[in-house]
């Protein structure tokens, strides 16, 4: 199967849509419905990516995404935000959101947001991986 996305929010409905078309994308999709699930859900998992709800009772995603960010496990995961109150992009953005789809949620550009989000991911990753094995390298030479 494909990448794993994690969607994170309190509504059902939300989450059963947004399951169903990320599913025909071809990801894996887990599911949590609040932010300390949503939490241990990341670290077990790891996912490639998180689709995070703000507003969420108990935990919000805000918090969520401030503790996922400072987490070693967890802190170069990307998150979208998914929200329909602009007050909370700057909280957001100040605790390492990377980026944001309004609610009500145009799927196409979620979709959109998400593959891009992934491919900016893959990138990072071939980038450690190169500054990782020139490291060896150099090590080798002394």
């Amino acid at each position: 199967m494909g990448e794993k996305v994690l969607v994170v929010d309190d509504e059902l409905e939300i989450r059963d849509l947004l399951r169903e078309v990320l599913k025909q994308e071809g990801y894996e999709v887990l599911l949590a419905s609040a932010g300390e699930e949503a939490i241990e859900l990341a670290k077990r998992e790891t996912p490639h990516v998180i689709l995070l709800d703000v507003r969420m009772p108990g935990i919000d995603g805000v918090e969520v995404c401030k503790r996922l960010k400072t987490e070693p496990k967890t802190q170069y995961i990307p998150i979208i935000m998914i929200t329909g109150y602009d007050e909370n992009k700057i909280a957001a953005i100040e605790v390492g959101a990377d980026d944001f789809v309004n609610k009500p949620i145009d799927l196409v550009e979620l979709v959109v947001r998400v593959k891009s989000i992934l491919r900016t991911r893959y990138l990072t990753d071939e980038l450690e991986r190169a500054v990782a094995y020139i490291k060896e390298l150099e090590k080798s030479r002394q």
